[in-house]
């Protein structure tokens, strides 16, 4: 039996995964921590493009990052897909270009300048302090988050959630819009808001939409903020598209980007769209998701284990004297060994900190220790050039994961976007001669810095992507990647190290809260449960940010299928107005609250 069909039979098991597998109508599934939803929608796409949609239609999967839309890639060919015309499976900005402001755009006085010109994070970041000086507003009292948060909230349309306006942001927000656009320029929240407008207002963008693309299906629907949102009530309203919306609004942690669960709830409820949930956890034992919930303040979620059934979980309440670094040195010193000797893997270990600061510094304990670590979410991961060039390296090292026509017919795509689609002739040409600047690079497999400068360079890989309107937001991605391999984080790379990314074999993995989403393990290690540390204290009185912080909270535990082990010190310094000073810290409320209700059940290690 192929993997397909395999995995068919599984989801036959489970009724709600089967319901939304069958749906041949606009459907909304709220998926629980575990529940299997990326293997259902994988099965989903398949079964529409094997059964319901027929060539030259397609469909669009619409996903959160690069790294979601390589997994669904992947998955689905391991299911037996086979590449055909119309098929998108890509990041919201990158359908946006793609398949609305690039075909579009030149077609109608939108206000946006063609070919598209982004801003660069640098310049944004000065723009935006400019405007705050000329403006005479405390750079206390606004941060680019809040700026940017409003402009996503900005856009009007068909949703009833209200949004949350900051009338200093929002005044920040039209002076940087308008310069941006006195500029010639965009940024990614530009491009969406643009491509939503094109939508909502010509009836002919629809129209070409829906013979195209009869089905759009979107995974994790709670991160992708207002203008998406927008723009699918638009397509649901307006066209004959159906739709197929993935999302847990128990895992919505981004609302510094504007992203709030109301929107997919409000989809949700919607009576002319089917509801489904996915409510049994296929990860973690009923102890761990008895104890997400309690994290939730929640208690009518209905969650169940579907497998491990009858285990317990452990939970460790591990309290320090003083300082980040004595919970750093008990992690090193004593739970992992500890883990260890109860045969765990390495890679079966994660230990979640509260920022980029804090994964360095434990980084640096655990490289003392000699213990083999891994950062989850590397930010140049987000690139897709930077993803292929990894590609590339792993096909150069042989790995037979990578097929020469995968990272080949990436590149022709490259080329092809520039000025039309390439003749056969002209392709196959093409293909030679990146086949041998691939074979020639190797000469440089031990260098990481070198190797890929070589390549960038053959390629003139630059040149390329400036060229093209649909790869044009990758130039700071590329520059930014040059300074890691070269004086950076990754200046000790090789080919090897660096194909091995995103594969954190016996490996002990240390992220942000924040980023280990999508991520699973035997045990999860939290760091700095303190009072006013986390939920941040600035969050304890305003009901909805507190909510998400326990949000944060729900997803760090569910990350773990069986151990959690959560760390906070007595005492913490902090830099003041008056130097540094010293506080006693109480227990998070979120230790409290999950202790006392361990206690009670007298399963506390």
């Amino acid at each position: 039996m192929d993997l397909y069909s395999l995995k068919l039979e599984q989801i036959k098991k489970d009724p709600d995964q089967w319901a939304a597998f069958k749906s041949n109508m606009s459907t909304v599934v709220k998926a629980g921590p575990g529940s299997g939803k990326t293997t259902v929608l994988s099965l989903k796409i398949m079964h529409l493009l094997k059964e319901k949609v027929k060539p030259p239609r397609g469909l669009a999967c619409i996903t959160y990052s690069n790294e979601a839309a390589k997994e669904f890639t992947n998955r689905l060919k391991s299911f037996g897909y086979q590449k055909r015309q119309n098929v998108v499976l890509d990041t919201v900005h990158s359908f946006c270009i793609s398949e609305v402001i690039v075909p579009f755009a030149h077609l109608y006085d939108i206000g946006i300048s063609l070919p598209l010109n982004i801003i660069s994070k640098s310049d944004k970041t000065w723009l935006f302090k400019e405007i705050l000086e000329e403006q005479e507003i405390d750079k206390k009292s606004i941060r680019i988050e809040d700026m940017d948060k409003e402009r996503n909230q900005l856009i009007g349309g068909d949703s009833l959630i209200e949004p949350e306006l900051n009338d200093t942001a929002r005044i920040v927000a039209n002076e940087y819009e308008n310069r941006l656009h006195n500029k010639q320029q965009v940024d990614f929240i530009e491009i969406i808001k643009y491509a939503t407008k094109l939508i909502k207002e010509q009836e002919y963008v629809r129209k070409c939409l829906e013979a195209k693309f009869p089905w759009i299906l979107i995974d994790e629907y709670q991160d992708l903020g207002k203008p998406l949102h927008e723009m699918i009530l638009t397509l649901f309203h307006k066209t004959n598209i159906k739709i197929f919306a993935v999302g847990d609004p128990d895992q919505s942690i981004y609302g510094f980007q504007g992203a709030i669960p109301d929107y997919l709830l409000e989809l949700y409820d919607n009576p002319n769209i089917m509801s489904i949930d996915l409510k049994t956890n296929y990860r973690s034992n009923q102890d761990i998701i008895d104890a997400a919930t309690i994290a939730l303040n929640i208690d009518d979620r209905e969650y169940k284990a579907g497998t491990r059934i009858d285990e317990k979980a452990e939970f460790h309440f591990i309290t320090c004297e003083a300082e980040m670094d004595e919970q750093y040195e008990y992690v090193v010193n004593k739970i992992i060994p500890d883990c260890v000797n109860k045969n765990i893997p390495l890679e079966e270990i994660c230990v979640l900190v509260a920022n980029g600061k804090q994964v360095n510094e434990l980084s640096n304990f655990m490289t003392a220790s000699h213990i083999p670590h891994y950062l989850a979410k590397h930010e140049f991961l987000k690139s897709k050039i930077i993803v292929w060039m990894k590609d590339c390296a792993s096909w150069i090292l042989n790995n037979s994961s990578i097929a020469f026509t995968d990272i080949s017919d990436f590149w022709i795509n490259l080329l092809s976007s520039q000025g039309g689609e390439l003749s056969e002739e002209s392709k196959l040409q093409e293909k030679k001669l990146f086949l041998s600047n691939l074979h020639r690079s190797a000469h440089y497999k031990h260098n990481l810095n070198l190797w890929f400068t070589d390549l960038l360079n053959k390629l003139n890989l630059e040149h390329n992507i400036a060229g093209s309107q649909r790869y044009c937001t990758e130039i700071e991605h590329i520059k930014s990647f040059q300074e890691l391999i070269k004086d950076g984080e990754l200046k000790e790379y090789d080919l090897i190290r660096f194909s091995q990314v995103g594969k954190p074999e016996n490996q002990v993995t240390i992220s942000t809260r924040h980023s280990s989403k999508g991520l699973e393990f035997e045990v999860v290690i939290m760091l700095g449960l303190e009072e006013g540390n986390f939920p941040y204290y600035s969050t304890v009185d305003i009901p909805k940010e507190l909510n998400e912080q326990r949000r944060i909270f729900f997803v760090c535990i569910t990350r773990a299928k069986r151990v959690c082990y959560l760390l906070r010190s007595k005492r913490m310094t902090s830099r003041t107005k008056y130097g540094l000073r010293t506080f006693s810290k109480n227990p998070s409320m979120f230790w409290e609250e999950l202790y006392v209700v361990q206690e009670s059940k007298k399963t506390i290690y």
